[in-house]
């Protein structure tokens, strides 16, 4: 049977300019509303030579990044050489795709000139590290391996744009790391950017990146790392547990993080068997109490670690309460207006909560008891409410919170020129594809 003609998109070879290695994508006019530009780049650390690392796995990024569109959209992707193991790793996420997105096309596969056989033979980990309460859970639990830390700058939640932002959330990240004496490397990259994810979510009814290729990006990231530290594991830190019934490819009991390799690399996923809560006791403990200091959860603000006015913020002050732990010695600024604009932010239903979000605010009802200490001044007050809301009742008003967002992003300066110029290129493709113009 003649298989019928799909569109192709062809990805050049990587070209390396000293830390950074630029992409170019050969994009048909039919799939341009998907691409806000056909060029992009992954930039290391000035100390990573990446003069001898294949361009087999020199692609990955690359190829991480477009897959899912490919299987989304129903499109082939060619290139003139991959890594023979990820390749075959690819075809396995394709398969365990086809149960969480019955929407998606499918028809699309990657084609290669070349399956190269990657062999780096290294014995060092290596640990996605952001600072949050994931991140420095796992990081902590092996820290007794010296594992390299590696951070990533340019994804949708922290955009290029953010650059004050990244300096002050990569001192943080480097303070942890010279603590324990420990290699951290930084990865910048603008790919995400250059994605029009927005129109992807719309048209497949997914949040792009932390339900379909969040995790697929971060680790392809990682890939030519791993030659030049001779990694030989990668840890990703989890942040769904079993209770998550939402979408994720990373879903714990999928276990696609942990079949993820390319060359001879193990993946292994870290943390999904404790719950968010469970992670802020064990961060707790007296041990760790100094890293928490360096604790960063929160992507909103640009001029303070923690905004302490996003949901993120709200859930894990309320965490560190339920610890006995002062929030300002978590890297907050807290006082007992804090906790007054919290409960009001409820009663007005400007929090947007998912389920994922609902579930974690649900473990911290269920493990407040009924005898509450007052360590922290007002905290008392503040869990006796939270334990008695009823969040089953609780629904979001959409035009408080659309005016709650946007003083946040005011507040937090969050916007900007360049910003703004991509977000009118992607509704104008958005608006083009409804009208069926494109």
């Amino acid at each position: 049977m003649i298989r019928p003609s799909i569109p192709q998109i062809a990805v050049d070879r990587p070209e390396l300019f000293g830390d950074t290695i630029r992409f170019r994508l050969h994009v048909p006019k039919p799939l341009r509303k998907y691409f806000i530009s056909d060029n992009s780049y992954v930039q290391y650390d000035g100390c990573v030579d990446l003069r001898n690392v294949n361009n087999s796995i020199l692609v990955i990024p690359m190829v991480a990044m477009i897959a899912p569109i490919a299987w989304a959209v129903g499109i082939d992707i060619h290139i003139d050489e991959l890594d023979t193991t990820y390749l075959q790793y690819l075809k396995k996420v394709k398969e365990t795709y086809r149960s969480l997105y019955s929407n998606f096309s499918f028809q699309g596969n990657i084609h290669a000139d070349t399956a190269v056989k990657n062999e780096f033979r290294g014995d060092r980990t290596a640990t996605l590290f952001s600072a949050g309460v994931d991140s420095l859970t796992s990081y902590l639990r092996i820290k007794h391996e010296e594992p390299d830390v590696i951070s990533v700058f340019g994804l949708p939640i922290l955009t290029p744009f953010k650059e004050k932002f990244w300096i002050n959330m990569w001192n943080d990240i480097r303070s942890i790391a010279n603590m324990d004496e420990v290699a951290a490397f930084q990865v910048k990259t603008d790919m995400p950017r250059t994605i029009n994810y927005e129109l992807l979510e719309r048209q497949f009814g997914f949040r792009w990146y932390s339900e379909v290729a969040y995790e697929l990006l971060l680790l392809g990231l990682c890939a030519p790392l791993a030659p030049i530290r001779r990694i030989t594991t990668v840890v990703i830190p989890s942040s769904r547990t079993p209770g998550f019934r939402g979408y994720s490819g990373s879903h714990p009991l999928l276990e696609l993080d942990n079949q993820h390799s390319w060359a001879d690399i193990n993946v292994t996923h870290n943390g999904h068997e404790l719950s968010r809560q469970q992670k802020l006791k064990y961060l707790c403990q007296s041990d760790n109490l100094p890293y928490l200091s360096h604790l960063r959860v929160c992507w909103d603000g640009s001029y303070r670690t923690n905004c302490g006015m996003c949901e993120k913020c709200m859930r894990t002050i309320a965490g560190l309460l339920l610890e006995g732990i002062n929030p300002n010695r978590c890297n907050f600024e807290t006082d007992l207006t804090t906790f007054k604009l919290i409960k009001e932010r409820f009663h007005k239903g400007v929090v947007l909560l998912h389920e994922e979000q609902l579930l974690m605010w649900r473990e911290i009802q269920n493990h407040i008891s009924n005898h509450i200490d007052e360590r922290i001044p007002g905290s008392r007050e503040f869990l006796a409410w939270l334990r008695e809301y009823d969040l089953s009742q609780y629904r979001a008003n959409k035009v408080r919170q659309l005016v709650w967002s946007a003083n946040r992003v005011f507040r937090n300066r969050q916007l900007s020129t360049p910003y703004a110029s991509r977000k009118i290129k992607c509704y104008w493709y958005i608006t083009l594809a409804k009208l069926k113009l494109l």
